[in-house]
């Protein structure tokens, strides 16, 4: 009721019903403190965006929301807006907030962001684009040498502090992911409590240090420790591009599975289409057995399609390139039960 009184209130009544509003908030939290309603965040979102106070009012809520409790920000604008507000702090050199704090503060952001777009799948995309937001307004700041200096100087006196490591090692993923400290944080992380994301990160630390046979072991150890289809599909995805140039049996095994953990996803079809035609000539003795692999790919591609129209088009013009098998070869085919078996890697068999 109350919020529908300012959006009828005429602008000189505007102030008024928005202090109502910001009082009510405030008596509510009096009379039950142990409310999870989110008063402090809700209060500060209606005095920033009424633009009737100083933004430090609206500041200071945000502030005290988030110290008592930081996973309460199930809002991803309110998060945005709360760490626009300690950006634009930061770059007023008078309040003197350190380049330390910034990169704290930014890394406990993310790790909002990280948990709550996994609570609350519904706004997965919204807590996305939060992240895409909150990474502009610091792009400029966190050049590689200040990530890992801020990452080294904490270290030692942050080492069991769980909130620490997984905030950090998100930070050190993103701009400094081949540094020796990333990969110290990340296992300290996985060592003490270890997850999906934790792997996840040694996985990322493995691959750009060139030690592909651990980051393998390191992102199926993800795969399996996370409880999100959505998850264990990107994992698996990321495996199968790894994987693709050095052991392509293992490639398509981790597309089938990331398929079998999101089926609509199309991309997965796309790769693995194209898996099978670039095998062409590999895998295919004779021209029928070369055919039936194209034939595998164009049944791939349309699966595609099928999930994700987008896809329609490549799957066309796949489609209009292939040779078809010529009479004797499909009388031959005929023969064997209109099947084509193919082995080496692909290990598949056609059906025509």
């Amino acid at each position: 009721m109350l919020k529908y009184n300012i959006e009828l209130a005429a602008d000189d009544k505007k102030e008024v019903a928005v202090l109502d509003l910001v009082k009510f908030y405030d008596q509510y939290d009096k009379n039950f403190p142990d409310n999870k309603n989110g008063n402090l965040i809700n209060k500060a979102m209606v005095l920033y965006e009424s633009k009737i106070s100083k933004e430090n009012d609206a500041y200071q809520s945000f502030d005290k929301a988030f110290v008592k409790d930081k996973f309460q920000f199930k809002n991803p604008n309110a998060l945005f807006t709360y760490f626009s507000l300690f950006k634009e702090k930061y770059n007023d050199k008078k309040n003197n907030i350190s380049f330390d704090q910034l990169l704290g503060k930014y890394s406990e952001v993310l790790s909002v962001v990280e948990k709550n777009r996994k609570e609350f799948p519904e706004k997965e995309v919204e807590f996305n684009n939060a992240f895409l937001a909150i990474n502009s307004l610091v792009k400029d700041d966190l050049s590689k040498e200040k990530v890992v200096a801020f990452a080294e100087s904490n270290f030692a006196s942050n080492k069991e502090n769980i909130g620490w490591l997984e905030s950090t090692a998100n930070l050190l993923s993103q701009n400094a992911a081949n540094s020796p400290i990333f990969g110290t944080v990340a296992n300290q992380l996985h060592s003490i409590n270890p997850t999906e994301k934790s792997a996840y990160h040694l996985g990322n630390f493995n691959l750009k240090t060139r030690n592909q046979g651990k980051a393998v072991d390191y992102f199926n150890q993800s795969a399996s420790l996370s409880t999100d289809k959505l998850e264990k599909a990107r994992t698996y995805y990321t495996l199968a591009n790894i994987l693709s140039a050095t052991d392509k049996s293992k490639s398509k095994e981790a597309l089938k599975l990331a398929i079998d953990n999101n089926p609509s996803n199309g991309e997965y079809y796309v790769f693995l289409s194209s898996l099978y035609s670039n095998a062409a000539t590999e895998c295919g003795t004779t021209s029928i057995e070369k055919k039936a692999i194209y034939q595998l790919a164009k049944t791939t591609i349309n699966k595609a399609a099928q999930v994700e129209p987008k896809f329609k088009a490549t799957a066309d013009q796949f489609s209009k390139k292939l040779e078809a098998p010529t009479s004797q070869e499909l009388s031959a085919i005929k023969k064997n039960g209109n099947k084509v078996v193919i082995g080496c890697w692909i290990n598949e068999t056609v059906q025509f």
